[in-house]
């Protein structure tokens, strides 16, 4: 491709996000009263829906996440829920889905409990309830898991401190007290420690 095609791609490009972010690709410079028009102008139902597809091409979003980024862009609240009701009903926002993926990834690379898994999905306006009751040793299982490579990071420490700390940042993964404390003794080092 040669450096004319290049770059008319470019402006048709840049032509293209400044419509769609609705920005006038007019002459640079001064305000007009047009201007202070077009910031008043309601967003219609599917700029508000391409904002939203955007998002969602960014990473998956919750009903509430992408109602909160609708709502900085000034979208009305009965076309946001227009939207947002479009989108579930294409299966493109799916909070139930969302919520087992997040809950598995949580699981699986954080290494977190229960109790740390809701709080999370709380705080992105997913329901920890959507999520089948946990398996107690399956959550067991992860604490030891986790204790034990973490433990190895701490291993530079004396006992006392190192389990202070490592119960710690247990209980900050949300795990239950009674899980931390099996956890911390089932990997607990057992003989001589060499340093």
């Amino acid at each position: 491709m040669s450096d004319p095609d290049r770059l008319a791609g470019v402006t048709q490009l840049s032509a293209w996000v400044a419509r769609d972010a609705g920005h006038d690709v007019g002459p640079v410079g001064g305000s007009s009263d047009d201007d202070d028009a077009d910031a008043a102008e309601p967003v219609d139902e599917e700029s508000a829906r391409s904002i939203a597809l955007r998002a969602l091409g960014r990473k998956a979003a919750s009903r509430r996440e992408l109602d909160r980024t609708l709502e900085r862009r000034d979208v009305e609240p009965e076309v946001r829920a227009a939207v947002l009701d479009r989108l579930e009903g294409e299966g493109l926002v799916d909070d139930a889905q969302l919520a087992r993926d997040t809950a598995e990834r949580l699981r699986e690379r954080k290494h977190m409990g229960e109790r740390g898994i809701a709080a999370e999905l709380r705080k992105r306006g997913l329901d920890p309830d959507e999520l089948d009751d946990a398996d107690r040793d399956d959550e067991l299982q992860r604490a030891i898991d986790a204790a034990a490579e973490r433990r190895r990071r701490l291993g530079s420490l004396d006992d006392e401190t190192a389990e202070r700390r490592l119960a710690g940042w247990l209980q900050r993964r949300g795990f239950l007290g009674g899980t931390v404390r099996i956890a911390i003794e089932r990997t607990r080092v057992r003989g001589p420690r060499f340093r």
